[in-house]
């Protein structure tokens, strides 16, 4: 079974390079590590190795080495997760967070001339689907307290298989993305939430039954507010669903299926899938002056 390999790697100008140490475990005590092999050691071991004592500045290196490598495996892992097609490609990721960690800037170009765009997109849409936490002071600038990142994004053909505990939750993304694409993003949202589907279908992909509970962000939930009307439409819309569009979409030898679809919604994943907008309109843009010629030619 071939299966997508996504290598990642971030540049970040505001902290020095990661250095990948071993044997630290062996050293003697009469070796005195350095300011970075003691965060190193502190970061490898998951943080059971920690230091007795540590400066402030040593700190809060520690914090901005330990947000961006989260930051740099959670977008390994979810582009991973996405590229359900397989798609190859190397594109580089322009990322800009906010003090608090909100998406201000995604902008993915691929690095190989005359690529399609399907996987620089497909990163695109992962940037806007996440939220961050709050900026270690370390790595905020300090003009307005952002950060801006560069992400290198490989993903290549591999001979290995993904696991079960990533195939569950690559369907339950794509189930997510249904969701969200056909539900929620032609609702202006501007709030902090997860949105709970239970619904009951037939084979035909016909929703019976749908449920919907607006429930807290575990990453934001003092940011959540109850919305009973917007609960009410996509409980009213859910029933219009054809599930058979749905990737993944199956049905047991009872002829239906029960089944529940969490869509965490913010303000900023409204930019997820702009990109085909963006191309029907170019694609509009580039048709009206062959119409226009076209008929200056009848004309004359």
């Amino acid at each position: 079974m071939i299966s997508n390999t996504l290598k990642s790697w971030i540049d970040c100008r505001l902290i020095s390079p990661l250095l990948f140490l071993t044997g630290l475990a062996s050293l003697s005590g009469c070796h005195q590590l350095t300011t970075d092999q003691r965060i190193n050691a502190w970061m490898d071991s998951g943080g059971k190795s920690a230091p007795t004592y540590m400066t402030s500045k040593e700190i809060n290196a520690m914090e901005a080495r330990r947000y961006i490598r989260v930051l740099r495996n959670t977008l390994a892992e979810k582009v991973f997760l996405a590229n359900s097609e397989g798609l190859r490609g190397s594109v580089k990721l322009r990322m800009k967070l906010s003090r608090q960690g909100d998406v201000l800037l995604c902008e993915a170009r691929s690095t190989e001339p005359d690529s399609p765009a399907d996987f620089a997109n497909l990163v695109t849409d992962v940037c806007w689907s996440k939220i961050w936490s709050t900026i270690p002071e370390g790595l905020q600038s300090p003009v307005d307290g952002s950060l801006e990142i560069i992400a290198p994004l490989i993903a290549q053909d591999d001979v290995s298989s993904i696991s079960d505990y990533d195939l569950g939750h690559r369907k339950a993304g794509l189930a997510s993305r249904f969701f969200w694409d056909n539900l929620l993003a032609g609702h202006s949202i501007n709030a902090f939430g997860i949105a709970r589907f239970e619904f009951t279908a037939n084979a035909k992909g016909q929703i019976a039954r749908c449920d919907v509970t607006l429930e807290k962000s575990y990453s934001r939930p003092e940011s959540f507010h109850p919305d009973p009307a917007l609960q009410k439409a996509l409980a009213d819309q859910c029933l219009q669903l054809d599930l058979q569009q749905m990737a993944g979409f199956q049905v047991g030898e009872s002829g239906e299926v029960n089944r529940t679809v969490f869509v965490e919604y913010f303000p900023w994943k409204n930019h997820v899938g702009k990109h085909q907008e963006k191309a029907a309109a170019s694609d509009k843009k580039g048709a009206a002056p062959s119409a226009l010629t076209r008929n200056a030619h009848e004309a004359a």
